[in-house]
């Protein structure tokens, strides 16, 4: 059998019995092999083992004949808290004939099975069966029916067909390839290369990020060979050909959103539906770390989670030197300059694609403080700052490197060309807004904050990356015919009293760039220079770059980051 791939843009062996606890999953890692492949079982162990940190207890897997092939799926999943039924997936579900992994965090299944339960006997309290028995439901349909974040693999044993979907936003991750005929996939990239997959960089897609700052289309990633499935798609194998479908379209939403939307109402059910997503996101959860940042996004969660019920249950957190001893009260986490370089020196065995240079490293500080002190979640606000800044940041936190710099050579330059967007929208702010949620800027941060989540051990929740709130944060200025700005001022200032700022705070990372920290940057672009990849570079204005980073002159530090991220990459393919 050998699956060829089409884009529109049985033997039982599990380790231990299904059982269950109650427990929540936040965190699963996923993994399947499709095709003609020696010892398949041992395949499916190696790329297990790879992803080990994203589960724990024993680990499951599960292999059948399927077309003139064989099927093999494997999962390890993670349980935090005291809420759901938890079950030993892959969860084989005999009434429905399906098999079922997921790697999910889905807040109305509850809401779900009660619709179900006229139908449906449940022999489980979790959110897996309720998947297997709404799939058999409604069909490809329940995706529409699910609330939160997931990454869906659902073996059909009736229809010989396996279905993979991602959630509209991509807060799951879920990587494939196909090789020598074989579908592979798994939650991380490199569990892809334990498999046999050959580990090499994308000079394409490094050259479109090092000149434009761009992450490339969505289906792309920072390794050759490698793909994405798209967030908001559905993926099909008949075991001859891979066929996507997007189930989602953020566009169409908004559009047919436009034409229903009640005037007099839209702010109101906006601001209660923020509520509303901060509170479930709490409700169970023993305890939930929470970052505080001068941003709109997080001080509006906290006000909000200030208010209602659950406000006992989360610790703040800062990386900010201007945040502490003010409202709200943080507890204050940075890193100091050795420990600045002991996460870079792990950083080649975990990382998948470029990092931020100073916000990486103060996620990384808050996520290490939260589990140190036992909290398992750290709730987020993250994408409510996109939806609602009218002035982008120029100065590197968005793709905005129209030109080439000095440091790289033609040669690099000639690779790809300047990104090009559709446009979506009428204004230039709000289909930069919609690439920044949907292309470029948030499905990069999802992507990398799973990856340091799951080696942090610490789940993330993001309850404002919400599709109904998304939807409405579009449809509003539209409909009210008001400023974004204006609109949001008046509804925060009449539900919350806090201030809400655009601007990003200063953070205490350009200290850390000195002594320890500033060797090892210096080594890493001298490495760049004399390395495999030197001919992506003009040596002489990479010596001067170099030359004003080392006497203190100004010098433009997202491009520093960039560099040091590619000789991170490059270590970490030489460790795979």
């Amino acid at each position: 059998m050998s699956i060829g791939v089409v884009k529109d843009v049985g033997l039982l062996a599990v380790k231990g019995n299904n059982f269950f606890e109650l427990h929540i999953k936040q965190m699963s890692g996923i993994a399947g092999i499709v095709g003609d492949v020696v010892d398949l079982e041992h395949c499916l162990v190696a790329m297990q083992r790879c992803q080990k940190h994203r589960g724990d207890g024993e680990d499951g897997y599960w292999i059948s004949s399927f077309v003139d092939g064989q099927l093999g799926l494997s999962c390890c999943s993670r349980t935090v808290s005291e809420v759901e039924e938890f079950v030993r997936q892959p969860y084989v579900d005999e009434d429905t004939r399906l098999v079922v992994m997921a790697d999910c965090d889905i807040s109305n299944y509850r809401e779900l099975r009660v619709q179900l339960q006229a139908k449906y006997q449940f022999s489980t309290e979790s959110s897996i069966e309720v998947i297997s028995k709404a799939y058999c439901m409604w069909g490809e349909a329940f995706l529409h029916r699910l609330k939160g974040s997931f990454v869906i693999v659902i073996y059909d044993k009736s229809n010989d067909v396996l279905l993979i979907a991602r959630d509209r936003f991509g807060e799951k991750p879920l990587y494939y390839t196909t090789h020598r005929g074989v579908l592979y996939f798994a939650s991380e990239i490199r569990p892809i290369f334990s498999s046999g997959v050959i580990s090499a960089v994308s000079a394409e897609r490094w050259a479109g990020y090092l000149l434009y700052s761009t992450y490339g289309p969505d289906y792309a990633t920072f390794w050759e060979g490698i793909y994405q499935l798209p967030a908001g798609t559905l993926m099909r194998c008949n075991g001859y050909s891979l066929i996507e479908n997007r189930w989602y379209d953020l566009h169409d939403e908004i559009m047919n959103s436009v034409e229903s939307c009640d005037v007099k109402t839209v702010s109101e059910i906006f601001f209660q539906s923020l509520e509303e997503r901060a509170e479930r996101s709490l409700s169970d959860v023993s305890s939930c770390g929470l970052r505080v940042a001068a941003r709109v996004e997080s001080r509006l969660l906290h006000s909000i989670i200030n208010r209602g019920q659950h406000h006992w249950k989360v610790h703040a957190f800062t990386s900010e030197i201007e945040s502490v001893g003010r409202q709200p009260i943080a507890t204050p986490v940075w890193l100091t300059e050795s420990e600045i370089v002991s996460e870079l020196e792990k950083m080649p065995h975990w990382i998948e694609e470029p990092f931020d240079g100073r916000e990486t490293f103060a996620r990384i500080a808050i996520l290490r403080r939260v589990h140190r002190d036992g909290i398992s979640v750290l709730s987020s606000g993250l994408g409510l700052d996109v939806l609602w800044q009218e002035l982008w940041d120029v100065g590197g936190l968005q793709y905005n490197y129209n030109r080439k710099h000095d440091i790289f050579s033609d040669y690099l330059t000639s690779m790809v060309a300047a990104p090009r967007h559709s446009h979506y929208f009428g204004g230039e702010m709000d289909e930069n807004r919609y690439c920044e949620l949907c292309r470029e800027r948030m499905p990069h941060i999802l992507r990398f904050m799973s990856r340091l989540s799951a080696e942090v051990d610490v789940s993330m929740r993001m309850p404002f990356l919400d599709s109904d709130l998304v939807v409405l944060a579009f449809v509003m200025p539209v409909v009210l015919r008001r400023n974004r700005s204006s609109i949001f001022r008046d509804c925060v200032a009449s539900h919350h009293s806090c201030h809400v700022s655009g601007e990003c705070g200063a953070s205490t990372l350009p200290m850390w760039m000195q002594g320890t920290v500033k060797e090892w940057i210096n080594d890493s672009i001298s490495d760049l220079c004399r390395g495999v990849l030197r001919l992506w570079f003009d040596v002489a204005s990479m010596e001067h770059f170099r030359s004003k980073f080392n006497d203190g002159c100004q010098c433009d530090e997202q491009l520093l980051w960039k560099c040091v991220s590619l000789h991170q990459m490059l270590n970490a393919c030489r460790r795979f």
